[in-house]
Order: C-alpha cells, then sequence, then structure tokens
C-alpha cells in the first residue's frame, strides 16, 4: 500500500475520510508530545495539551493554505498550545503565590525538606543533579528561546523548518539559538567544569 503524504492525507479528510484524520493523528502524536513534554515537563499536562492540539487540528484544517508543509503548520500549532498553557501557569502561580503568602501571614513559605536519597551511588546522585541543572537552566531561557532551542536540539528540525514554524528569520533563529546555548553555558559552567 503506498503511504500518503500529510498533505493528501489533509485532502482526504476534507472529502470527508475520517479515517484520514486519525492517521495524522497517529504519525504526528509522538513528536507533538515530545515538543510539549519538554517544554512542559508535566507527563499527565503533556498528555492533556497534545489532545488539544489535535482538537485545534481538527477545528481549524480547513485553515491550512498548503503555503507550508503540514507538520510545520502543526508544529507551529502546538508551540501555541504550549505558550497559551505557560501564561495560563504563570497567572495560576501568581494567584497562588499571593493567597499562599496571606494563608501564612507573610511572604516566607516555609521550608520543605526533600526525601532523603543517600542510599543511592554517589555517581548517579550527580548525573541525576547535573541533568536537574540542565533542565532547570532550560526552563528558565525565556520562552521564545526555549522553544527554538528544544526544537533544533531535541527535536533536529532544520533552519529552514523553524523559520517556517517560528515566522521568523534565518538570522533570528541563529540568534536566539547562540543566544539559549551561550546563556546555558554560562548557568551551568561551574557544573560542567566539576564533571570534567
Amino acid at each position: 500500500m503506498v503511504k500518503l503524504s500529510d498533505e493528501e492525507l489533509v485532502d482526504r479528510f476534507r472529502s470527508g475520510d475520517e479515517d484520514s484524520f486519525r492517521i495524522l493523528v497517529e504519525r504526528h502524536s509522538p513528536r507533538v508530545f515530545n515538543i510539549i513534554y519538554r517544554t512542559i515537563k508535566d507527563r499527565s499536562l503533556a498528555e492533556d495539551l497534545s489532545q488539544e492540539v489535535f482538537l485545534r487540528m481538527y477545528r481549524f484544517l480547513d485553515g491550512f493554505k498548503k503555503k507550508c508543509r503540514f507538520s510545520t503548520w502543526l508544529y507551529r500549532l502546538t508551540i501555541n498550545v504550549c505558550f497559551d498553557a505557560q501564561r495560563k501557569k504563570k497567572e495560576e502561580s501568581k494567584v497562588v503565590s499571593l493567597s499562599h503568602q496571606v494563608a501564612n501571614g507573610g511572604s516566607n513559605p516555609g521550608t520543605r525538606e526533600l526525601e532523603d536519597e543517600s542510599f543511592s551511588p554517589q555517581k548517579i546522585l550527580e548525573k541525576e543533579e547535573l541533568a536537574r541543572k540542565i533542565n532547570s537552566a532550560i526552563d528558565s531561557l525565556p520562552e521564545v528561546l526555549k522553544m527554538t532551542f528544544i526544537l533544533r536540539e531535541f527535536e533536529d528540525l532544520s533552519y529552514k523548518e523553524l523559520v517556517k514554524i517560528l515566522r521568523c528569520s534565518e538570522g533570528t533563529v541563529k540568534s536566539r539559538l547562540c543566544r539559549a546555548r551561550e546563556t546555558l553555558r554560562q548557568k551551568l559552567e561551574v557544573y560542567l567544569r566539576k564533571d570534567r
């Protein structure tokens, strides 16, 4: 059986073939989930947001004009869902933070003890700690730098694809990547020096 392109599946779906939509979802689900999960760092929320992406895809598929590849259009939709979720999360955290301060009669929320992980071998702990520091450093990047970095370094998208997805010039993409890498290098330099 000949494998249909995304664009051919979109045409079939528009002609009433619901099965074509299912194929598109199956084809792109892993990558959509990965992009969201690397951005949000919450598996359950990433699953919910992946469903949101495909609901939007279903709703807006008639708006796909074929000026770019279908995957480019879909990943742009995915990024928009991520940005919406992050904005909502920031707004909610401001409200939660304020109500927490009021409930505790001040701005000091107290300390929370972490579980003792001393049973783990030292090297594993060090690697886990470095991974946490790297993830934390990536999370601390401004949203647009973080998304550009994730799409390039983790999803291995080309500069050409990034230009279309992020709707900016190749120079801007390269500049964002350069700023993201330099920021990460500065934040992680002390940890990476220890590892040598």
